[in-house]
């Protein structure tokens, strides 16, 4: 007998950068900073003094947040505390999503054009619209794809909805083959107006991932029964208002969670026939000690079974705490061949539900090819620091380039097989001849990447403006996909040191802005990237103390690698948006900032 089996064949997650402990948010109390705890009721607990004769070093603190609650650590995406002037600057939902499912891809070994359907959920979204799903979708796979992305508004059960809806695509399109299921979440960002310690030590910010795969077998594996219920009587317990503030009532989570997951669980053991010596972990929602090791004691369950790293390091992070638990499970090699695992979820809006998965590790074969394989690529400046480095990307990418220099040639003659041209951008006859020999080459270049650049100031307005202008307009029949410029963080903040450069640039950026509309009517995209300050390249030029007070004003907390500029530059080719770019379109033209902020009154 044939199985049609949904198995997790890829795991991922990532985490806000700022580990936040116990102690961080103790010190918070002792400054009066937050309130709700009482040192003096836990310290005359019998239960308190038992702790200490064993754990001699602990705080009162410690016995309630870690023994108690069940928390020890969480990540926020700011330093603590959380204010809305630092949420401006910090990572989203959005980069935290990205991670996870990068993650997720590379540990399935499966390329995100092989996904048939994107499902992500969230209550803190980085945006009100478009939905999350579609806004990540675009960090994977180019414009042409197709596949559906949905947005799933869920907090605790938004992981454990999605996965049955992907299991209905499934059964709705037969040539589906992989699904990204994923939820990512900030909840620090609800937490500035809030002053009681309790959220604070449960909530952390975190993003987890799965690949869920259809695989034909003679065996019984993957998802063996799931359901997912509602109970009104939470809907008002815990949430977060129109203000995006967190909102809870502690003891009447308590009393409703400790019925809905026994409930989801137990019918979710019945209807798989399972009996509760069978299960290896128990895998729940990690809402803390208090409501998971009463449920686990309600349906029967080994405490030892029961699965609560997540809880421990990672705090509750939403609906991600299930697929970051599994995560969890995979990295320290616990997922082994048949392991049964039981998951329950219960929380805001009064959606719960639960799971059952029996594992198996099975190996997918990668069947992407070469990206850039046999496009046409021109660059112009391909001598430079970054041009170099993009080079051999590309040509390692099976890229077919032409390469434009003028000093510095000889460094393109490792690119064999690869067209080179020298061109002086301040000789009229030598641009003429430039732009005569690309046009008699006969061919559409797919992708085209001006990286040409002086701060000369004898020929800055040349190199960076006319001449360039002067070279696209004349190929522009031949531009068949991209075009790319690569402009300064200096055109939005005045910098002295390199006034001629930076008006230079702004005027090009002007030029491709205004033409971006008419150039996308011939079906050639405009990307402009306004980079910070590299490592290497025109940086060097300038004087290190001017540099790094510039930095400042931006919030550049690093200069920038060349290696970084090159990865980023093959993404903007591939894909609609890359990471931690800050984002706007200036007609038709995609703005793109890199590794700086402008200020923002918050």
């Amino acid at each position: 007998m044939q199985f049609r089996n949904y198995i997790f064949t890829g795991f991922g997650m990532s985490k806000g950068k700022y580990k936040i402990t116990n102690k961080d948010i103790f010190e918070a109390i002792e400054k009066d900073f937050l309130s709700g705890f009482s040192k003096e009721k836990i310290t005359k607990s019998e239960k308190f003094k038992a702790y200490k004769e064993k754990n001699p070093n602990a705080s009162p603190f410690d016995y309630f947040a870690g023994n108690i609650m069940g928390f020890y650590e969480r990540n926020h995406v700011t330093p603590f505390p959380p204010t809305l002037k630092k949420l401006y600057y910090a990572d989203t939902s959005l980069e935290l999503g990205v991670e996870a499912i990068e993650n997720a891809l590379e540990d399935a070994n499966i390329s995100a054009s092989e996904i048939d359907a994107w499902y992500l959920s969230t209550v803190s979204p980085q945006e009100q619209a478009p939905g999350i799903a579609a806004r990540i979708k675009s960090f994977f796979v180019d414009e042409n794809n197709h596949k559906p992305a949905f947005s799933l508004s869920s907090g605790c059960a938004g992981f454990n909805m999605n996965l049955e809806a992907a299991l209905s695509y499934f059964e709705a399109h037969p040539e589906a083959k992989h699904i990204i299921i994923a939820h990512s979440e900030t909840m620090s960002s609800f937490l500035t107006q809030r002053t009681k310690f309790v959220p604070f030590v449960t909530f952390g910010d975190a993003a987890a991932a799965v690949v869920l795969t259809k695989i034909e077998s003679n065996e019984k594996f993957g998802i063996i029964n799931i359901n997912n219920l509602h109970d009104l009587h939470m809907l008002d317990y815990v949430g977060v208002d129109n203000k995006r503030n967190l909102y809870m009532n502690d003891s009447l989570i308590k009393d409703r969670a400790i019925i809905n997951i026994p409930e989801a669980a137990n019918k979710c053991l019945n209807e798989s026939k399972w009996a509760r010596d069978e299960i290896d972990y128990f895998v729940p929602h990690q809402t803390g000690n208090v409501i998971l090791l009463t449920c686990a004691k309600n349906l029967e369950i080994d405490l030892d079974k029961v699965f609560l790293d997540g809880q421990k390091y990672y705090g509750n992070v939403s609906g991600a705490t299930v697929p970051l638990s599994l995560c969890l499970l995979k990295q320290q090699g616990k997922l082994i061949d048949n392991l049964k695992i039981l998951s329950a979820t219960a929380g805001v809006g009064g959606n719960f539900g639960a799971f059952s998965y029996i594992h198996k590790n099975i190996k997918i074969n990668n069947n992407e090819v070469q990206s850039f394989l046999n496009k046409n690529i021109l660059i112009l400046g391909a001598s430079g620091k970054i041009g170099l480095k993009l080079s051999e990307d590309l040509y390692s990418k099976g890229g077919n380039l032409f390469l434009q220099a003028n000093q510095n040639f000889e460094k393109l003659i490792k690119f064999e097989n690869s067209q080179k041209f020298i061109c002086n951008f301040t000789d009229e006859l030598s641009v003429e001849k430039f732009i005569k020999d690309l046009k008699n080459l006969n061919i559409n270049f797919d992708y085209v990447i001006n990286l040409a650049s002086s701060v000369n100031e004898n020929e800055t307005y040349k190199v960076n403006f006319t001449t360039a202008v002067r070279i696209i307009n004349s190929i522009l029949p031949q531009i068949k996909n991209t075009l790319i410029n690569i402009g300064s963080a200096t055109e939005d903040i005045e910098f002295s040191p390199a006034s001629d450069w930076t008006s230079a640039n702004r005027a090009f950026h002007g030029y491709l802005a205004s033409a971006s509309g008419e150039f996308l009517k011939n079906g050639i995209k405009t990307i402009y990237l306004q980079i910070g300050f590299v490592e290497d390249g025109i940086s060097k030029t300038f004087d290190e103390k001017a540099i790094f007070k510039f930095m400042l004003s931006v919030k550049q907390e690093r200069k920038l690698k060349i290696e970084e500029i090159s990865k980023i530059i093959l993404k903007s080719l591939l894909f609609p948006k890359v990471l931690r770019l800050d984002y706007n379109y200036e007609n038709a033209m995609l703005l793109g900032r890199i590794a700086y902020k402008l200020e923002v009154d918050v």
